[in-house]
């Protein structure tokens, strides 16, 4: 008894340890992943004098705060400048990417986990397999076929067109399907067997049955989506390249200005990047009551 006792007295102690060594370490990522946000926001609010004199500091100096790199932005020479117009672009992107993603994601899930076609194991497993395939590969492809349908149809300068081209193929990610599906897995296939019993069709079943339960995971997808969509570069670089500013997304448009070394110009770059965070935060902050619920749900059942 004593010896039980005392394994089990030391199995308590080392727990505590190991929550503070974990708490450690987890303190110390955090710290590394939100510094260079931290740097970003106080150089926002440097000055010009302040810029050049302490350009590596966190914050500004006591008497160099400056909201004016903000305003610069905003408004120059007194017009609009183009830093709405880059988030507007941005933000139609990223809602037509979520609302499509959402439609396509549910109804497959759907289809995958309460109905019965040829090929459904088949199909599920070319899905999973896709996913070790970097995307980066298929771009070459991807800009052909985007150029020569441009040509062919004569729309080469259509900004619809393009961003059309800029959101179909971000549709394709195979992990927002594979969280969906896993959730409507968890749920009671007796639910949908009753509601069929009772003549309701799989579009009636999946919008007044199933769908609503999956409130948790939904939000989710809308927070990945959208933070992708948003923070996408390469492939928006690549189509906007050649054409005006008023195409630009707010990614191409910082990349552009990253590429000066005038640490003058620092104040707007960043002021610029911390404000194109905003509907980001906004997102996440609606979003993150149902995170943890919707994530913890969705690995229930395989």
């Amino acid at each position: 008894m004593k010896e039980g006792s005392m394994t089990i007295s030391r199995k308590n102690k080392s727990k505590p340890i190991a929550k503070i060594v974990a708490f450690i370490i987890l303190l110390i990522v955090c710290a590394l992943w939100i510094l260079p946000l931290i740097f970003m926001v106080g150089t926002s609010f440097k000055d010009e004098a302040d810029l050049l004199t302490n350009p590596t500091t966190l914050f500004p100096s006591i008497d160099h705060w400056t909201i004016d790199k903000y305003t610069s932005f905003l408004i120059r020479d007194g017009h609009i400048d183009n830093m709405p117009l880059w988030m507007m672009n941005s933000f139609i992107i990223a809602i037509a990417k979520v609302v499509l993603t959402l439609v396509l994601d549910c109804l497959a899930a759907y289809a995958f986990v309460f109905l019965r076609f040829v090929g459904k194991k088949t199909v599920y497993s070319f899905l999973i397999i896709s996913m070790t395939i970097p995307g980066v590969i298929a771009t070459t492809a991807m800009f052909a076929m985007y150029a020569t349908s441009a040509k062919t149809l004569n729309l080469v300068d259509s900004q619809v067109f393009t961003y059309i081209w800029l959101i179909i193929p971000g549709l394709s990610g195979v992990y927002n399907l594979l969280l969906m599906r896993n959730f409507f897995n968890s749920i009671p296939h007796d639910i949908v067997e009753s509601a069929r019993m009772d003549g309701a069709s799989n579009l009636r079943i999946f919008w007044t049955n199933i769908l609503p339960l999956a409130r948790s995971t939904i939000l989710i997808i809308v927070l990945f989506t959208f933070v992708g969509s948003w923070n996408d570069l390469f492939w928006p670089q690549l189509l906007l390249s050649g054409h005006g500013q008023s195409w630009e997304t707010v990614t191409v448009a910082l990349a552009g200005f990253a590429q000066g070394d005038d640490l003058s110009n620092m104040g707007v770059n960043m002021a610029t990047a911390t404000f194109s965070l905003i509907p980001i935060m906004i997102v996440f902050f609606v979003a993150q009551n149902k995170m943890i619920e919707g994530l913890s749900t969705t690995g229930m059942k395989n």
